[in-house]
């Protein structure tokens, strides 16, 4: 068998072709877990409100606040840095129809109106997300205020857990 000029340079090109191919896997694959020194608290905290928005974090305006404060506020400009609203409690309880109502009380820590948006997102008891995060629910807070955040879960069963996200309004 006699090669030609153009069968040469295709079995060169087949070669090259062959040499060249990377290892392609599909199918599932095992969840990684993230560590980070920097950002210990990174997953998600179950039960808990999170303020997402970094325009409402760390925010070193002034705020009203007791004479007291001062005393345990001490300290580099730094540390006194905070944020314009504050998680003042959050739970959660059954209906009377079986769903899961979560709230969450917000003070506005600034001496101007806020609007800020929240969603939920439910899990089951086995911290599997049960539905799809709830969609961006509107909250006013007037200056130096207080406001309650609610959502209910649709599913009747199974809800075990919540996790609310915060973010200044859009």
């Amino acid at each position: 068998m006699i090669i030609t000029n153009k069968r040469w340079i295709w079995l060169c090109a087949l070669a090259m072709v062959a040499g060249c191919t990377t290892d392609v896997r599909e199918g599932a694959a095992p969840g990684v877990q993230v560590r980070d020194s920097r950002a210990p608290q990174a997953g998600i905290r179950y039960n808990t409100v999170v303020i997402v928005d970094k325009s409402l974090q760390n925010w070193d305006g002034k705020v009203f606040d007791p004479p007291w404060a001062e005393a345990i506020s001490a300290g580099p400009k730094e540390e006194n840095k905070r944020s314009k609203i504050a998680v003042e409690s959050t739970n959660s309880r059954r209906t009377a129809t079986g769903t899961l109502e979560v709230w969450a009380i917000l003070r506005n820590r600034t001496d101007f109106p806020l609007q800020i948006e929240g969603r939920t997102q439910f899990f089951d008891e086995a911290k599997a997300p049960a539905e799809g995060p709830t969609a961006w629910k509107r909250l006013f807070l007037p200056p130096q205020s207080v406001a309650t955040y609610r959502e209910y879960s649709t599913k009747v069963e199974g809800i075990g857990f919540y996790y609310v996200e915060i973010r200044e309004g859009r």
